[in-house]
């Protein structure tokens, strides 16, 4: 998709968000997503407000939705006047195998093909036809929802995430260098946060875990707990941005072992840190950031072969000046946002 450049002074371009998830029930990414997005706009000169479902006289020109809308909502959309977007994290989905992507899409063409009207419109899978415009974080999840579900190509467009431009300058600044990894990442089994702590431990290689679980009874984070050590596992919690930070420069590379990730802000900061990576070898990784200057991508095997890979890793890891691969601000994201609003409003 070829877009316009922005024009910041339009204040009759008025977008709705709508997201399906509450930040209160979980945290993370699209949270940050969402919140850096509106705000950023907001200073182009866009008027950005949620979708306010009890407004029954709420006024817009786009929709914007973070998750896949249903086809009824879209069409709903379409006979008030609204454009629709969506922005879809598609990361589960993406990061599998090619056999198992291979037998998702014929079992989706032999659905359309017998399923009824209405049971076929439950699946949203037709909802790739009718959207104005697809952004997705990643070139790789955007084929794959071509792939899958036959998403127009005209309609798509491809916009990372970002970062703050005073983390870009203080993620960039001198520190010395200490001796630990760093992973920065929420206590939780699809980051495999557990499965690194105990290749830590096998391979006495210090790791550093920042992050916080969704609810501090979770079974999944007392057992992590088990594996801290202050030591070789360490866990100083969930850390002020400015520790963050601290934490990063002083590091000597970044893990991250996740199942499926879409454009991971963590894998950003490192990279603004310019640390060295070591990532899961699935396609959330190895097929996004293949080119980054100093990556290593490692199958989840057995805690004795992760252990392995990790003090390897460890013991080649040194941050570099500059960044790891090259980044975005929040702006400059939210610029891209704008053009597309522009493109599908008919606005020069």
């Amino acid at each position: 998709m070829n877009l316009p450049s922005v024009r910041t002074n339009d204040p009759k371009m008025k977008v709705l968000f709508s997201c399906s998830v509450p930040f209160f029930l979980a945290h993370g990414g699209s949270q940050i997503l969402v919140e850096a997005v509106m705000r950023e706009l907001g200073g182009l000169g866009v008027e950005v407000e949620p979708a306010r479902w009890w407004d029954e006289n709420q006024k817009g020109d786009v929709i914007h939705y973070f998750n896949r809308p249903p086809p009824t909502n879209v069409d709903l959309a379409r006979q008030k006047g609204f454009k629709v977007v969506m922005t879809e994290l598609l990361d589960q989905t993406a990061s599998r195998g090619r056999a198992q992507l291979l037998a998702q899409r014929s079992f989706t063409k032999l659905a359309r093909a017998l399923l009824p009207p209405g049971l076929l419109l439950r699946t949203g899978w037709e909802v790739y036809g009718q959207l104005d415009a697809m952004v997705y974080a990643v070139e790789h999840e955007w084929e794959v929802a071509q792939y899958l579900f036959g998403a127009r190509p005209d309609r798509g467009c491809i916009i990372p995430h970002g970062l703050e431009e005073e983390a870009l300058r203080q993620l960039a600044l001198p520190q010395k260098q200490e001796d630990y990894l760093v992973s920065v990442a929420t206590i939780h089994p699809r980051k495999n946060t557990v499965v690194l702590a105990q290749a830590a431990q096998r391979a006495r290689t210090p790791v550093v875990f920042l992050g916080k679980p969704y609810a501090g009874d979770d079974p999944y984070f007392l057992e992590f707990k088990k594996w801290v050590d202050g030591k070789i596992v360490r866990y100083p919690g969930f850390v002020s941005t400015e520790e963050k930070w601290r934490y990063l420069r002083g590091a000597r590379g970044f893990a991250l072992l996740s199942q499926f990730e879409s454009g991971c802000i963590a894998v950003y900061e490192a990279a603004a840190a310019g640390l060295p990576l070591l990532l899961s070898d699935l396609p959330w990784a190895s097929k996004v950031y293949a080119n980054a200057r100093a990556v290593k991508f490692i199958r989840l095997r057995s805690v004795t072969d992760i252990a392995a890979d990790l003090g390897s890793f460890y013991a080649l890891a040194h941050r570099q000046p500059g960044t790891t691969f090259p980044l975005l601000t929040w702006r400059q994201v939210a610029e891209k946002y704008a053009n597309v609003y522009q493109r599908i409003l008919g606005r020069p």
